[in-house]
């Protein structure tokens, strides 16, 4: 009876009755290099109440329910690297992550609702449908908390930029006016070859160039504390 009604592929998640009999077609977990093919798990219940599953010989509903636990396992690592995400990179990896889960938790939600709307007496079904839905609600916020956490590293990335800019800006001003003063200075001094004697050019070689060269060296480090500093990054934690 279902046989007339399956095709050469599974094809989507859903639920199927026909006298007395109930057939679950559901998705195992996404390949992380193939999200878009799935394998196909079949659950069929009995018109006595009993359950089969496909590669189980167990007549309980057990198979099915380690089923939907095994994408809340999937889930709870999910929400396990969101907890440590912090870059932008981080949060674009989880909402990839998330989006395949979110399609198969969405589906086996709405295939086993159906499931419990076909078989009204079965409470242990109840029970699986319920932690389906759990588990739809969990990825989707996951993907939620995922797509804020990546607005807010792009906008963090952009106000440490502008500030980076800023003080390139500041300090390239201030150079700038430090040039400015002695430029006049040294280009006459270039023009005119201006070497006046300073009485230093016997003493005690070669100690005066040294002792200008340290002359130097401070005057350097005089202009460069006088620059702004850079203003710390914010804690993003």
């Amino acid at each position: 009876m279902f046989r007339e009604r399956l095709g050469a592929r599974a094809g989507r998640q859903r639920a199927m009755a026909a006298d007395g009999h109930l057939l679950l077609i559901l998705h195992g977990l996404p390949h992380p290099d193939a999200p878009d093919q799935n394998e196909a798990r079949l659950f069929w219940r009995k018109p006595d109440g009993s359950w089969r599953a496909q590669g189980s010989g167990a007549t309980a509903i057990a198979p099915l329910r380690a089923h939907v636990e095994e994408l809340a396992a999937a889930i709870d690592a999910l929400e396990s690297r969101a907890a440590k995400a912090q870059r932008a990179r981080d949060w674009f990896a989880i909402m990839h992550a998330a989006a395949p889960l979110a399609r198969v938790a969405r589906a086996q939600s709405a295939a086993l609702q159906e499931a419990r709307e076909l078989a009204k007496g079965d409470r242990d079904l109840i029970t699986v449908r319920d932690a389906a839905q759990d588990n739809e609600r969990s990825v989707e916020l996951i993907a939620g908390h995922a797509r804020a956490g990546l607005d807010y590293a792009i906008a963090a990335a952009a106000e440490d930029n502008a500030r980076q800019t800023e003080h390139v800006v500041a300090s390239q001003h201030r150079l700038n006016r430090i040039a400015a003063t002695f430029l006049p200075i040294g280009a006459l001094g270039a023009l005119l070859g201006v070497n006046l004697r300073h009485g230093l050019e016997g003493w005690h070689a070669p100690y005066p160039f040294w002792i200008v060269a340290a002359v130097a060296l401070l005057l350097g480090l005089a202009v460069r504390a006088s620059l702004p500093e850079r203003k710390p990054d914010d804690d993003r934690g």
